[in-house]
């Protein structure tokens, strides 16, 4: 299969992830020479490859669906290797999962950096693995995010931790769309239901009011003033709280869609499913637009923007309050 243009390595990428591994294989267990000369006294030879650690399209080794274009491509998910390893990798990826090679592109950066003459290499390294570990357990895209500190780390680093930890919530909420899991249903009577719900809308309100902190204020604040670098532990806290958010979020939709109430009562109820699920969706696209504005060169001067809806549908309120009218009456009726 032929890998499309937007999860290649581009040129300026393979090079510089060439020179980072002094030409030789990241493999511990080869290490070999990957460029020489040929047999031109004027030419040369490279046995040299830039692999994919997360492959690069439906079907490679170690793919993963919910990347972004942009992530796959890019240096960070990259690893010089020679092509019998390249191919070693591929052909088992069960045995050479992506964890296991960015470990070995991670020690063997650290083994080049100590043979050029860095002397603090290894006082850097130790610095880095205990700085690591305050942050608990990140994917190793972040990890490696936090250590390199390129350009726009601050920004991807955002994207990648949302991406990588908001994947279980993503899943669960597919989950329950599908009806595959259930919850022991909360019975509400007829009498509970206005306390019900005026207290589900008073939950929402503040999910919302979370959700508007956490992307206009604090995200902004971690990242720091222009200029300024950003602070790396509030930008994976802050994320954390947004991931936070959105387990709240499902669990909210989960009240929503496992509470029993009376039949008269339960079209108000359902205008309420699916509520909490928008939002999700709605955050979801967070971490796919960061990458794809940060993986690449932002244009100078160009403004970029996402639009995020994080409010109840147009007419919602109302169709609720026509719901419930209709409701009362019924009951009223009934009870006559």
């Amino acid at each position: 299969m032929t890998t499309p243009s937007a999860d290649r390595f581009k040129q300026s990428v393979v090079i510089t992830l060439a020179k980072r591994a002094a030409n030789r294989c990241s493999n511990p267990d080869c290490g070999t020479t990957t460029s020489g000369p040929s047999d031109d006294r004027s030419g040369s030879v490279n046995v040299g490859e830039a692999a994919h650690i997360y492959g690069a399209h439906p079907g490679s080794a170690r793919y993963d669906p919910v990347m972004a274009s942009a992530d796959r491509s890019a240096i960070t998910n990259a690893i010089w290797l020679c092509g019998n390893c390249h191919k070693l990798i591929d052909d088992d990826p069960n045995r050479y999962p992506a964890g296991l090679l960015f470990e070995w592109n991670r020690e063997h950066e650290q083994m080049i950096s100590s043979e050029v003459g860095k002397a603090g290499a290894s006082a850097r390294r130790r610095y880095e693995q205990r700085h690591l570990e305050e942050f608990g357990k990140l994917s190793y895209l972040a990890e490696r995010l936090i250590t390199e500190k390129d350009k726009y780390w601050e920004y991807k680093l955002t994207g990648e931790v949302l991406r990588f930890e908001m994947t279980p919530i993503l899943r669960r909420w597919a989950a329950l769309q599908r009806g595959l899991y259930i919850k022991k249903n909360q019975a509400v009577s007829a009498e509970e239901f206005s306390a019900w719900m005026q207290n589900v809308l008073a939950e929402w309100g503040q999910i919302i009011h979370a959700f508007n902190e956490l992307t206009n204020i604090d995200f902004v604040r971690s990242w720091g003033e222009p200029g300024v670098a950003g602070n790396d532990m509030d930008i994976v806290e802050t994320c954390r709280l947004y991931i936070e958010m959105c387990q709240s979020a499902l669990e909210w939709e989960e009240k929503i869609r496992f509470t029993k109430v009376d039949s008269r009562l339960d079209p108000v109820r359902a205008l309420f499913a699916g509520v909490a699920g928008y939002l999700i969706d709605q955050a979801a696209k967070v971490p796919a637009y960061i990458a794809s504005v940060f993986n690449d060169t932002p244009t100078p001067g160009k403004k970029y923007m996402l639009e995020m809806v994080l409010t109840l549908p147009d007419g919602w309120a109302e169709a609720v309050e026509a719901a419930f009218e209709q409701a009362a009456a019924e009951l009223a009726r009934d009870a006559s």
